[in-house]
């Protein structure tokens, strides 16, 4: 005869979906944590995208709209003590190559990964049209 134990399954269940709860915030939050760096990665080329246009219309990247630049990455969340910029400092011909090359070092908060910051490098290049 098979004995139908009522009991241990009304205690059971609900530890069993907690663990399951755990487990896949856990899981959720881990992956979050490693899509993170992309993210700021595209944030970043993307304002550089922007900026290289603008050295395009001036030739080079003047010190206002390099202000302008270090401000935009702030709003974003950049960290300014993170940041290296280098840019064509000096006025261009119509034709003549003028580059930004921007640097970041993300810091990780991931616990089980070695790494503590990841270097990220953009770097783009056109010619003046002024």
């Amino acid at each position: 005869m098979i004995k139908n134990n009522k009991g241990s399954t009304i205690i059971t269940t609900p530890v069993v979906i907690a663990i399951g709860m755990i487990l896949i915030s856990t899981l959720i939050v881990f992956t979050v944590k490693i899509l993170m760096p992309y993210i700021w990665y595209e944030k970043l080329s993307s304002t550089c995208i922007k900026y290289i246009f603008v050295m395009e219309d001036y030739g080079y990247l003047t010190k206002t709209e390099k202000k302008n630049l270090i401000k935009d990455l702030e709003k974003q969340g950049f960290e300014e003590k993170n940041l290296k910029l280098e840019a064509t400092s000096r006025l261009q011909k119509y034709g003549d190559p003028i580059y930004l090359n921007i640097k970041y070092e993300y810091d990780l908060d991931i616990p089980m990964i070695d790494l503590e910051t990841i270097n990220m490098e953009i770097k783009k290049s056109s010619v003046s049209k002024r």
